[in-house]
C-alpha cells in the first residue's frame, strides 16, 4: 500500500479539496493528483469524485476513510513512541514499557476476546505465573501474521479455509448460533423453519472478519435463515457493543456459540438457538511460531491455555436451556 497515496487521500478528504491539501502537504495540486490516481489503480476503485464544487468522497471512498484515518494514527502514535522514548523511569520510556522482548504476548480473534480472556490467563498462571504478559485484539489473519512475524507468541484463531499452520493446537470445532431480542420480535423455533420473519429487521455485522474473508460463509448464513440477504444493517467492531444492542433490540445477528462463554453462568438477555449448518462449523486454534524465539516455554503454555479453553467451554453449554440457549429440538 502505497503510504503517500493514502496520507495525500486522508489530508483531501479532510479539507475537501486539492490545492489546500496540496499546501498542507507541501506538495503540487500535479504531484498530488498523480499519488490520488495511483492509490485508485491500485485499489480498483474510484474514491473520490471531482466537480466544480470542489471534491467528495464516494461510497467506496467513506468506507476506506475510517480505515486510512485507523491506520495512520496507529503509524503516527509508534513513530511519537519511538522518537520520545528516553528518560529514567519505565513510564518515562514508553517503548520499554510496550515492546520489552521479555513479556509474553497473546492474540485473541475478536469475537472471542470478552468470552476467551479469563481462561486464556487461567492457562498462562499456571505455567508462567509471574509472566508480565501484553494482549492484542483483532481478527485471526492478523494475529497468525503477527505470529509468524514473530510480535506475538501465541494466538486464538479461526481457521474456515486456507492451510493450516504447521504450530497448531486444536481447541475445538465451534458451532454458530442465533441471537435476536426478547422483546419486540417474533419467536422463533428451534429448528429455524420460520426464522424468515427476521428478514425485515435490521442485522448487526461485524465490519472485520465477516466484511472479508468470512463473506462467502456470511452470504450462505443469509440464505440459509431467510432466503435472501437482508437489507438493513447495523455495522459494529467489538462484540460488547454487539450484546447491548441486542439488549435493547436493535437488531439480530449470529455468532460462533463459544463467544458467549462468558455469559453463560446467568440468564442470557437475548434469545440464543444453535444452529446445524454443517457449513457454519468454525475450527478454533491455539497458533504459535514453529521456532519460537520467546524467553517462556510458549509449547507447554499453549497446551495449558487449550486445556483450560476446553474444559471451559464444556462446562458452559451443557445443561442451559433454562438460560435461554436453545438447541433443536429443545
Amino acid at each position: 500500500m502505497d503510504m503517500d497515496g493514502l496520507h495525500s487521500f486522508i489530508a483531501v478528504a479532510r479539507d475537501k479539496s486539492i490545492s489546500k491539501a496540496a499546501q498542507a502537504l507541501h506538495v503540487t495540486q500535479p504531484t498530488l493528483s498523480a499519488r490520488l490516481r495511483k492509490l485508485e489503480e491500485g485499489l480498483g476503485v474510484k474514491l473520490l469524485d471531482r466537480g466544480w464544487d470542489g471534491i467528495r468522497l464516494t461510497k467506496e471512498g467513506r468506507f476506506f476513510l475510517s480505515y486510512s484515518v485507523d491506520l495512520f494514527q496507529q503509524i503516527e502514535e509508534a513513530a511519537a513512541i519511538l522518537s520520545q522514548d528516553g528518560g529514567g523511569g519505565i513510564l518515562e520510556r514508553p517503548l520499554e514499557a510496550i515492546a520489552n522482548e521479555k513479556r509474553l504476548r497473546i492474540g485473541i480473534e475478536s469475537f472471542y476476546y470478552p468470552a476467551f480472556l479469563p481462561p486464556v490467563i487461567e492457562g498462562i498462571r499456571t505455567v508462567v505465573p509471574d509472566a508480565e504478559c501484553r494482549f492484542a485484539n483483532k481478527t485471526s489473519d492478523l494475529l497468525t501474521g503477527m505470529v509468524d512475524c514473530e510480535s506475538l507468541d501465541f494466538c486464538v484463531n479461526f481457521n474456515y479455509v486456507g492451510d493450516l499452520h504447521p504450530c497448531s493446537r486444536l481447541v475445538h470445532y465451534d458451532k454458530a448460533v442465533l441471537l435476536y431480542p426478547k422483546e419486540g420480535y417474533p419467536d422463533i423455533r428451534t429448528d429455524l423453519s420460520n426464522a424468515q420473519l427476521l428478514a425485515d429487521r435490521p442485522f448487526i455485522l461485524f465490519d472485520n472478519s465477516p466484511l472479508r474473508q468470512y463473506s462467502e460463509v456470511t452470504e450462505r448464513v443469509f440464505h440459509y435463515l431467510l432466503g435472501r440477504v437482508p437489507e438493513r444493517f447495523h455495522i459494529v467492531n467489538d462484540f460488547t457493543v454487539m450484546a447491548d444492542m441486542l439488549r435493547r433490540g436493535f437488531g439480530y445477528t449470529f455468532m460462533p456459540r463459544s463467544s458467549l462463554l462468558h455469559m453463560m453462568d446467568a440468564p442470557l438477555p437475548f434469545h440464543a438457538i444453535e444452529m446445524e449448518a454443517e457449513f457454519l462449523i468454525s475450527p478454533v486454534f491455539i497458533t504459535y511460531a514453529e521456532n519460537p524465539s520467546s524467553h517462556h516455554p510458549i509449547e507447554r503454555i499453549a497446551k495449558a491455555v487449550t486445556e483450560r479453553l476446553k474444559a471451559a467451554i464444556d462446562v458452559a453449554f451443557q445443561g442451559k436451556q433454562a438460560y435461554g440457549y436453545r438447541r433443536k429440538g429443545d
